[in-house]
């Protein structure tokens, strides 16, 4: 298969989904230092790529400008192995690790320690996942080396302006919901993972991650999409997806409506995949056509998400690549 073909039959979501997940807690993980320059409280506002994109910035690690995805689905952050070995960096912990995509086989890794500038912010100690990226960032516009995770999102909150594409950092003890903030009802999931309520038509709500790096509206299982009665009678489409596990077949139906936070959103295409087997994955993922609407701010420290919105977008480049979640970890002896 050459590269556009790729590029006009890659399924739903984006850079990141299934998480780095642990199958043992007692692994120990640490919070990265956070300093902001200058003694703030907070990074300012960083330009994103483009309207409703990624939330990609530019970082710096070792001397080396490279670019870096926050990804809410995943529990910890990641760095491309390649770039790890390039720049040497030294190995954090001797236990090996399961990578487990939305779908596919996991991959076994491990960890490396690292500092990381972003912006006005200086992440000491930042501990990484090596990982493969080059399979899902080569099929991006702009190919990245680093995701962001969970570990940063509990230390930092996330403010997200997609409609504007612009995103800052807080220090968590310095932000506060100003009044024109809508508390979204969201709860506390496995590994700092928040998640929210929709409901697919008239079914009953279900729980899914707030994925920051999925570019499409809604992935649900194969066990959800069918009690949702997404599964019965309708046209069922497919599309091509990629992860850490390789690329698979998945099912696309559309929802003729998704409510999110009180909102109906119409004519809604949800991805159906068949989670990998002993995957921890989630029975459904919110992605980035739907938050995009909103202002976000992300609160993982707390277990807590706040809105402004949904506003109109301003239109946006043609975008033909979609690729599915990547990794999660789970430690393994």
């Amino acid at each position: 298969m050459n590269r556009r073909a790729v590029l006009t039959q890659l399924g739903l979501l984006a850079a990141g989904g299934a998480g780095v997940w642990l199958l043992r807690e007692r692994l120990a993980w640490p919070a990265p230092e956070v300093a902001f320059a200058g003694g703030a409280e907070t990074t300012g506002w960083m330009a994103l790529p483009e309207p409703g994109g990624l939330v990609e910035l530019p970082a710096r690690v070792g001397g080396r400008e490279i670019r870096a995805v926050l990804d809410s689905g995943a529990q910890y952050s990641a760095i491309d192995t390649g770039l790890a070995t390039e720049l040497a960096l030294p190995q954090a912990s001797p236990v090996p690790m399961l990578a487990f995509g939305v779908s596919g086989q996991p991959s076994v890794t491990r960890s490396v320690r690292l500092d990381l500038d972003l912006g006005a912010m200086r992440l000491t100690a930042l501990r990484a996942a090596t990982l493969d990226l080059h399979p899902l960032s080569r099929l991006t516009r702009r190919p990245f080396s680093m995701l962001l995770g969970r570990d940063l999102l509990r230390a930092v909150v996330a403010d997200i302006d997609f409609p504007r594409a612009r995103a800052a950092f807080w220090r968590t003890s310095a932000w506060s919901p100003g009044a024109d903030w809508r508390a979204a009802t969201v709860r506390a999931g496995t590994a700092a993972a928040l998640m929210a309520e929709v409901q697919v038509e008239a079914a009953a709500p279900i729980d899914v991650m707030v994925d920051t790096g999925a570019t499409g509206a809604l992935a649900l299982s194969e066990k959800a999409a069918t009690q949702a009665g997404l599964l019965a009678g309708r046209e069922v489409r497919s599309g091509r997806s990629v992860t850490l596990g390789g690329v698979s077949q998945d099912r696309m139906v559309r929802a003729s409506e998704v409510r999110f936070a009180g909102h109906p959103f119409k004519g809604v295409d949800v991805q159906i995949f068949a989670p990998a087997v002993q995957g921890p994955i989630p029975d459904g993922l919110l992605g980035l056509g739907i938050l995009r609407r909103f202002r976000v701010a992300l609160d993982h420290a707390r277990g807590r998400m706040f809105l402004m919105g949904p506003y109109d977008m301003p239109a946006r480049r043609t975008r033909r690549v979609r690729i599915t979640p990547t990794p999660g970890l789970a430690a393994e002896d």
